[in-house]
């Protein structure tokens, strides 16, 4: 398959090394060429070091071009996925351009936030326009979200599904478009109840933190909310929501959250660096799959 990936940052960079991996033909398009490519070579050597790459990676480097402008693109892309500013206006402006070029392209892109359905209609492409939303960083994290814009073609929708699993990423179709599908609405929740309890002097950031990366994360590891509750008792999870719901924070923004996070740049390396040491350790897991997805 020929795919074009729009936008060389280092979510573009790490989707483009992993298609070409796959053994697909791929275009990354950056704004500028040698900032591209070296992007590409930091994907290359995550893959490498995660053992990501089953052969020689000199065979999957060869399929990866890096171009700095749509009429560079020497293929017709079958797949355009795009990963640029999280900006309508700037992703319609780039996504009207490439369904005009190539009308028969599948695009998916990987907003985390906007609407796909809005991205569609501004790109003029509503029934060939989805969602991939992939977490940073991409490589080392299997999930990836496809959400299914209003007017998406079915089977586009499926063979999207398809291409993700033979790349071996663990694909969880978001039937609906929603603000912020399923992952950052439910992340998003977790935070502003962080941030309140953090601003309100009930426990230090570093508190709420080990309580979630060791507490809440290391069992959610093994059983999702739906799962826990089964677990736990729907009638004590019934209880507790009646308890607690009415007083949870209800903050409309994240305003102060400056002091609550400010990282010494040296300690957020290293905490980038725990992070992703662990997600390669995970890779040589076995997930549990859902039935049907």
């Amino acid at each position: 398959m020929q795919v074009l990936v729009v936008g060389a940052g280092r979510m573009g960079a790490q989707i483009a090394t992993e298609y070409a991996i796959g053994g697909h033909d791929v275009t990354v398009m950056s704004r500028t060429l040698a900032a591209g490519r070296e992007r590409v070579e930091a994907a290359f050597a995550t893959a490498i070091e995660a053992n990501i790459v089953a052969g020689p990676a000199a065979d999957a480097k060869r399929r990866i071009r890096v171009c700095d402008a749509l009429p560079g693109v020497d293929s017709t892309p079958d797949l355009v996925v795009e990963s640029v500013i999280e900006d309508l206006y700037v992703k319609g402006e780039i996504l009207r351009d490439v369904a005009i070029r190539w009308p028969n392209a599948t695009i998916a892109s990987n907003t985390s936030s906007l609407s796909i359905s809005e991205i569609g209609r501004a790109a003029g492409a509503e029934t060939r326009t989805l969602g991939t939303h992939y977490w940073n960083p991409p490589l080392l994290m299997p999930l990836v979200e496809v959400i299914a814009g209003d007017q998406i073609e079915p089977e586009r929708l499926d063979t999207t599904i398809a291409t993700l699993r033979a790349l071996g990423k663990q694909p969880v179709l978001v039937a609906r478009d929603v603000p912020g599908f399923v992952w950052n609405r439910l992340q998003l929740a977790l935070v502003r109840e962080a941030a309140w309890i953090a601003q309100n002097g009930i426990a230090t950031p570093q508190v709420v933190d080990a309580i979630v990366r060791d507490g809440l994360a290391r069992r959610w590891r093994y059983t999702g909310p739906f799962e826990t509750m089964a677990l736990g008792g729907v009638e004590s999870f019934k209880r507790i929501g009646a308890n607690l719901f009415p007083v949870l924070s209800d903050a409309q923004t994240l305003e102060g959250i400056e002091s609550q996070v400010a990282f010494d740049p040296a300690d957020l390396d290293a905490i980038r660096q725990w992070r992703d040491n662990g997600l390669r350790h995970e890779l040589t897991r076995p997930e549990r799959k859902a039935e049907e997805q």
